[in-house]
């Protein structure tokens, strides 16, 4: 089978397609064979040796996939053929992949496998974050941080299922266009507004419930002032590459908490639940309220263009490797 290959860590334009053998599932792991996987900024800072979780070459890289039952270990109840998607801790850019049982999850056939793919880590992360983090209730305010990218574009759109009040800050007119396709309710321009006058003008001076931040950096502070009393920072990421040093009496004097949203070790440790989120989520997509379009779509071969996409901040929607 093909996959791509990670064998010295560095720019993704190091990583290789090589011929690897199919792996054969333990008695708990289910084999899948891949139609589309989500490629994600994790992936590209794994590969640089950034992420948290270091992994030592060669691996493959990619947790998120879309695709059907090849075969399935002794202790595993799905059967062939049947459309799933699953969560390998790494390996998703493969033709095929072993994942074990917990992280597999059905889904109809009628859900297609470029939005399969865009389902897991985007979708289940900002789900998890909004729903069981943040304990977001209808009417709340929802400031996005870099909202034309994977994340935000979740942010928007659970967003308003959740009923928030969604307010998205971009910095360029084609984000801007981006986001307000999605059903934005309001956007602010980084690069020409202030974003905490901003915030505050658009929700009558109270300021924002919840803030979503997967980009860090200086941003992160001007969000943080600009929340309201009691509000929450979700702390997803740090797409901007600085991990910003925040003075901890706005706090304080906000009451506001900072709340870190690690879903990958969510999943591990509460796969129960995971599986409620899906549920829930893919519910979303059968009653028509969750339509997932991923804007960029690539063959194996461009995964390293996919990638420098991610690390150049060129990157708007959510992006997909189909096989």
């Amino acid at each position: 089978m093909k996959s791509v290959v990670c064998t010295k860590l560095g720019d993704p334009k190091l990583l290789e397609i090589k011929e690897v053998d199919i792996p054969n599932p333990h008695d708990d792991e289910v084999l899948i064979k891949v139609d589309a996987a989500g490629v994600n900024y994790p992936d590209a800072l794994l590969v640089q040796g950034k992420y948290q979780v270091v992994v030592e070459p060669p691996f493959t890289p990619g947790n998120e996939v879309c695709g059907y039952v090849e075969q399935v270990g002794k202790d595993v109840d799905l059967k062939k053929g049947m459309k799933v998607i699953g969560l390998p801790e790494i390996g998703g850019f493969s033709e095929y992949v072993c994942i074990n049982k917990n992280l597999v999850i059905p889904i109809s056939d009628n859900i297609n496998s470029l939005a399969g793919a865009s389902l897991p880590i985007n979708y289940g992360t900002t789900y998890y974050a909004l729903k069981r983090r943040a304990k977001a209730t209808s009417g709340e305010s929802l400031l996005i941080l870099g909202a034309s990218g994977g994340v935000g574009t979740a942010s928007i759109q659970l967003g308003k299922i959740l009923g928030l009040t969604t307010i998205a800050a971009v910095g360029s007119s084609e984000k801007e266009e981006y986001v307000k396709s999605l059903g934005v309710d309001h956007v602010i321009r980084y690069d020409k507004e202030n974003l905490k006058e901003s915030a505050k003008k658009l929700t009558g001076g109270k300021g924002v419930d919840i803030v979503v931040d997967p980009v860090g950096g200086n941003v992160t502070e001007e969000a943080l002032r600009a929340t309201a009393w009691n509000g929450r920072l979700l702390v997803i990421g740090f797409a901007q590459g600085e991990i910003p040093k925040i003075p901890l009496n706005i706090t304080l004097v906000k009451g506001v908490s900072i709340v870190g949203v690690w879903w990958g070790r969510w999943t591990q440790t509460s796969p129960k639940e995971t599986a409620e989120d899906f549920k829930e989520l893919i519910g979303f997509i059968n009653e028509g309220k969750l339509n997932i379009n991923p804007k960029n779509v690539y063959s194996i071969q461009e995964v390293s263009t996919a990638m420098d996409n991610f690390l150049n901040r060129k990157n708007i929607g959510k992006t997909v490797i189909k096989f």
